[in-house]
């Protein structure tokens, strides 16, 4: 006899008991009866047998959510998605670059679904500066939005500020902001590719990365007094000149920085292991990148040479020569080799511009302190570490800006991980992320 037959028939046993008590408590309940009495249709019902229970559902029925037995090993085959869960990287995991929580779908190691929950940093950078003055605005646009890259920040803001009151900067101001902003894309990349070594598994890289970044670090608070957050751009110029002897050091520690780059290739870039896992890895051509609205060192990685520096000049950057670094797969190695390149010819920009710096101003004359520009709306935008950034301005001619709207790089980035994950595994995963370089001020704003 089956497992199954028994446990019927012991099923059907406990119905007979329980029925034959139920006609037992029912007959004695109502104490003597008298034999000779009429037998009437509630004592027929009582002394009825019970009906038999409803038969068992077939073994491979269920009852509820609950099988009604258990599967024996072999007879089971799973369906084809069996191997589906999901997993939470983040708001609070280092791979992640920030408070950015990623709500994954595997297939087994592989990546079958990507959800970018973001908002843990949201600072309400565009409702602050509706009460502040222009010149206040320049404190929160370093710190509350991409705070690695804050000199470009404030250089966006002061481009649109600017252009709404027609203020005109002077040349040595203009070159000092080319000069201070190229540093801090070599510091931004710096750390960008350190902490994509960190992420797979270099710590070393992120260790000498982050020594070549604290000697262009110790510059801007030579001239500025600040390490992060800078509030060097001012309207109409910059607050500080340059130190005496400030050029000839900044000369010397990007000697320094690209004097070690053949150690990082060594150590990382020429890594035998570093290839395995980056080449190949979410590969982007250029017209899906373009689909999906890539910019920066992600386009560039496809092949695409786009950079506002050189496609739509801004400041001075039409006097100078440089290359724009691209890949030709747009996968993870090339877009840490495009940032990598670019470190390179930054210093170049820089050098040039300190051949050049001229004499005079920092400052533009005449520049109010509480600025009414006429009703009016500018946009601005620049070639930021990670991409573009842009900055809309609307007056109505009071001191405080009627509106902004901030368009951050990071923003735009995040929202392509979709698209550049799925079907890579999770290991990538880490990678892929480390190669967008995203800020989550700069996302949540």
């Amino acid at each position: 006899m089956s497992t199954d037959d028994t446990r019927r028939d012991e099923h059907l046993d406990a119905a007979g008991h329980a029925g034959a008590s139920e006609t037992t408590a029912a007959d004695s309940g109502g104490g003597a009866v008298d034999p000779g009495a009429a037998t009437t249709a509630e004592d027929t019902a009582a002394t009825a047998p019970a009906a038999p229970p409803p038969a068992a559902p077939p073994a491979d029925e269920t009852v509820g959510n609950a099988p009604e037995r258990l599967v024996p090993e072999g007879e089971y085959e799973p369906p084809e998605d069996v191997q589906d869960f999901l997993i939470n990287i983040g708001p609070h995991h280092p791979g992640t670059h920030g408070v950015m929580r990623l709500v994954t779908r595997l297939d087994g190691e592989r990546v079958a679904g990507l959800d970018v929950r973001i908002g843990y940093m949201h600072r309400s950078l565009e409702k602050i500066v509706e009460n502040r003055s222009y010149h206040q605005v320049i404190a929160f646009t370093d710190r509350t939005a991409d705070y690695l890259a804050a000199m470009h920040n404030d250089w966006v803001y002061c481009l649109a500020a600017e252009k709404l009151m027609g203020i005109a900067v002077p040349e040595r101001a203009e070159y000092l902001r080319v000069i201070v902003g190229e540093m801090n894309r070599i510091t931004s990349h710096l750390m960008s590719v350190g902490a994509l070594g960190l992420d797979s598994g270099a710590p070393t890289y992120f260790l000498w990365t982050f020594n070549a970044r604290e000697k262009l670090v110790r510059l801007f608070e030579e001239i500025c007094g600040a390490r992060l957050t800078y509030v060097y751009m001012r309207l109409g110029g910059v607050i500080y000149d340059a130190p005496p002897g400030w050029t000839g050091r900044v000369r010397a520690a990007l000697r320094d920085v690209l004097d070690e780059f053949p150690s990082y290739r060594n150590l990382f870039h020429d890594n035998y292991i570093w290839h395995e896992r980056s080449k190949g890895v979410s590969r982007l051509t250029p017209e899906e990148a373009l689909r999906i609205g890539a910019h920066g060192p992600v386009l560039r990685s496809t092949g695409t040479r786009w950079d506002l520096r050189r496609d739509m000049p801004y400041s001075i950057y039409d006097r100078f020569e440089f290359d724009i670094p691209v890949g030709t797969t747009g996968d993870v190695y090339d877009r840490t080799e495009v940032r990598f390149q670019e470190i390179i010819e930054s210093a170049k920009i820089i050098q040039q511009a300190i051949e050049d710096l001229p004499e005079g101003p920092i400052l533009a004359p005449r520049v109010p302190r509480l600025p009414t520009p006429a009703p009016g709306e500018v946009y601005a935008r620049l070639e930021s570490p990670r991409g573009e950034i842009g900055c809309y301005l609307v007056s109505d001619g009071s001191m405080k800006p009627y509106r902004m709207k901030w368009r951050g790089a990071s923003f735009h980035n995040v929202a392509m991980l979709p698209a550049l994950s799925v079907g890579y595994t999770l290991s990538d995963l880490i990678n892929i992320v480390g190669t967008i370089d995203p800020v989550m001020g700069d996302v949540d704003r």
